[in-house]
């Protein structure tokens, strides 16, 4: 019996090494995006963030990021070694500047890399009205009312935020490079209204100081910028802005309330 025992276990011992050696040799190697990003200079740009996607809807519409990477002092970044082999697409971007053109997206032309490469991956990133707006993630995070003291010409807002129900402080609104506009409400659905309202935009120009105006009731320097098929805003006469201090990241939208008065909501760029 233990003679019989002591084959059957070395039999098994033998049945199984194969299979082990098999798994190991089949299993994919993995690798990591690693470059450099500079400015048309040829300069390091600093704190530049690198998304990488795997298809080029998710890098149109800035979902299911697979990692997310800032560039160092040297412009340098570099991704846990987790991809296989095969085709990425990366958005690259800081404030104004990004590595990618909206003529290249409508000839369905994306920022492509296919791993393993054989050095760094080096991009540059120039000025591109479209980064500001594009980064596709806009937190609502206050909401105004236009308020002015009885007896007194000034108007000005004042918040109504602690009031607001809870279901629109989760909206967020999601700018495509494709110029799509999502309207997502997040994981509260209010009255039973769509969760997801699909829009169009057209970006602002170029900045600079002169080309500015102040936002209504507010010293904030903004551009106003246009979009199209949302009802609900155009019914109430909507209209969009965005800081041109880029520094700031923050989006407005003034539209007329049921009340007869005006209301302002306050996004900031995540």
């Amino acid at each position: 019996m233990n003679t019989f025992h002591h084959k059957l276990r070395f039999l098994g011992i033998f049945m199984f090494l194969p299979l082990l050696f098999s798994s190991s040799c089949h299993r994919a190697d993995l690798f990591a995006f690693e470059g450099n990003v500079y400015n048309k200079d040829k300069e390091a740009v600093v704190q530049a963030r690198i998304q990488i996607f795997k298809t080029p809807q998710d890098w149109l519409t800035g979902h299911n990021v697979l990692a997310t990477m800032s560039s160092d002092l040297i412009g340098h970044y570099k991704s846990p070694k987790i991809f296989e082999e095969g085709d990425y697409y990366i958005f690259i971007d800081k404030y104004d500047t990004s590595n990618w053109e909206l003529s290249q997206v409508e000839k369905g032309e994306y920022p492509k890399i296919h791993l393993p490469t054989d050095g760094d991956i080096n991009q540059t990133i120039e000025h591109n009205n479209m980064s500001l707006l594009a980064n596709t993630n806009w937190k609502l995070v206050n909401i105004l009312q236009e308020y002015s003291k009885p007896g007194e010409p000034a108007v000005q807002w004042l918040s109504i935020w602690s009031t607001t129900n809870n279901c629109e402080k989760d909206n967020k609104l999601l700018f495509g490079k494709d110029l799509s506009l999502r309207v997502d409400e997040g994981k509260s659905v209010c009255s039973g209204e769509q969760s997801l309202v699909v829009a169009k935009f057209v970006p602002p120009l170029i900045f600079s100081t002169q080309s500015c105006d102040k936002l209504p009731h507010t010293s904030q320097l903004v551009k106003p910028f246009e979009f199209s098929n949302w009802p609900s805003m155009e019914t109430a006469n909507a209209q969009m802005f965005l800081a041109c201090d880029q520094s700031i990241g923050q989006l407005y939208i003034i539209y007329d309330s049921t009340q007869g008065y005006k209301l302002l909501k306050v996004y900031r760029r995540l």
